[in-house]
């Protein structure tokens, strides 16, 4: 896991540049590797090996392709404004990945060159904790999809409000695919399975860990 090939932090930027990444999504992805590299930072010295480089690099890029699921008829709620490259692009990689999730559309792109970054950023889907086959079994697989779980648009927030705020975004979709609330309940137990897990590992409570202490860590 140490060794696999990694884009450089400049050409995760290059990426998020040539997809016309949206300017909030970017800094919802930026948060994410903040809270990632720093939980990855506290288990290699609490004795665990995770490769912090590829939690780095997959928390930058896990949202590459999010605008696929977005609809792309009204862009009045983007800010800045996107420009007409901006809005071509993102109608491109829709029609390209058309009924794809962004998270197998991004691995799709990615696996060629990068085939162990594609599968960390392919498990972070909501429901993957509880699938058999695609479920975080890794260090950076679990940290990819937690982090992306505890930032709320560009905040490390605490857990219960994240979920809370996306089922609430998501209600709607979620009915329409056949989720009820007991899917919900039980996904979001696994959820905090999870970070019991993670953060009796690096003896730490996860309401403390705010971009604040975090930023305090490097001073």
């Amino acid at each position: 896991m140490r060794n696999c090939r990694l884009p450089s932090r400049d050409q995760c930027y290059e990426l998020i540049e040539e997809c016309r990444v949206p300017a909030h999504i970017v800094a919802h992805s930026e948060a994410a590797a903040q809270l990632g590299v720093f939980l990855a930072e506290r288990l290699n010295a609490a004795g665990r090996t995770v490769n912090t480089e590829l939690v780095d690099r997959a928390c930058l890029l896990h949202d590459l392709f999010r605008v696929c699921e977005f609809p792309l008829e009204d862009f009045s709620a983007f800010e800045p404004p996107p420009t007409e490259v901006d809005q071509a692009t993102w109608r491109r990689l829709k029609a390209e990945y058309d009924g794809t999730r962004h998270e197998d559309a991004a691995a799709a792109f990615l696996s060629e060159a990068y085939p162990v970054l594609a599968e960390t950023i392919r498990k972070h889907r909501y429901t993957a904790i509880l699938d058999g086959q695609d479920t975080p079994r890794t260090w950076e697989e679990k940290l990819v999809y937690y982090a992306d779980k505890r930032v709320m648009h560009d905040r490390i927030v605490p857990l219960r409000e994240r979920l809370d705020e996306a089922h609430q975004r998501n209600a709607a979709r979620r009915q329409a695919a056949g989720f009820d609330d007991a899917d919900i309940i039980r996904i979001d137990a696994a959820i905090f399975a999870l970070e019991a897990d993670l953060f009796d590992a690096i003896a730490l409570e996860p309401d403390t860990v705010t971009s604040d202490l975090i930023e305090s860590f490097h001073l």
